[in-house]
């Protein structure tokens, strides 16, 4: 009759699937195999380790098994994610208790992104899971302004997704020419802005002219469109706003 009922058992596990099968075996089937006989608390061992939580069952008189791993965003690997029975309830000393174990997060590989534009290196890493971290800007003579240089960690590192990503941005030759732009008509933090987004600095002088508003940039040395190397100064005559 035993040996009946357990065949059953494995019908309802194969029938069943999964977890539905489990279920099955565990209200309908084992009832019957285990017959009448003390119940004693399952230990609730759900997001304890899988040697914690095997020592915590075998001290309790039951049996421990492993029945599959998945990832988790939530718990780190090697943590139990589900047990079967749950934690609490009845079952005899002997009784085998089923768990399913997290295999941590999903893997992502980090992309080459090296040679790109920072917006599209942001969005490689945004489609495989990874997060944009730090952008740390240097200069370089090999790769242009605006162009990714590398990333932290390197291309090719396997890592879990959501984990974060810095990516290292040339700000272009330090001895390289650029063009110097217009700033007469801007006012003074605006013109102090724009040429510094460009690599020059600007350097202030204060007048006082009549014709146009306070702060106004009223001539600027040397003139917008020369070629200067970066990190040039700009002469900027401003109007004296006090």
């Amino acid at each position: 009759m035993r040996s009946l009922l357990i065949k059953i058992a494995y019908i309802c596990l194969f029938v069943g699937g999964g977890f539905i099968g489990l279920f099955l075996f565990d209200k309908a089937v084992m009832p019957l195999v285990v017959g009448s006989g003390k119940a004693y608390p399952v230990p609730n061992v759900v997001g304890l380790n899988v040697d914690e939580a095997q020592t915590l069952v075998e001290e309790q008189g039951f049996n421990f098994k492993i029945i599959r791993e998945q990832f988790s965003a939530e718990l780190p690997a090697g943590t139990i994610i589900k047990q079967i029975p749950k934690g609490g309830s009845p079952a005899k000393k002997g009784r085998t208790i089923r768990v399913i174990v997290s295999k941590g997060g999903m893997i992502a590989v980090v992309p080459d992104v090296r040679g790109i534009l920072l917006r599209q290196a942001k969005l490689k890493l945004e489609a495989v899971g990874l997060i944009p971290g730090d952008v740390i800007e240097q200069y370089c003579d090999t790769v242009d302004r605006g162009f990714v240089i590398r990333t932290i960690p390197e291309p090719g590192e396997t890592l879990s997704q959501g984990d974060t990503v810095s990516l290292m941005v040339s700000r272009g030759s330090a001895t390289q020419l650029i063009t110097v732009p217009n700033v007469v008509g801007m006012k003074l933090e605006q013109a102090r802005k724009t040429l510094q987004s460009v690599g020059l600095k600007a350097i202030i002088v204060v007048r006082v002219i009549p014709a146009i508003s306070p702060g106004e940039v009223y001539r600027q040395v040397p003139p917008a469109g020369t070629k200067v190397y970066i990190g040039s100064g700009v002469k900027i005559v401003v109007n004296k706003w006090e």
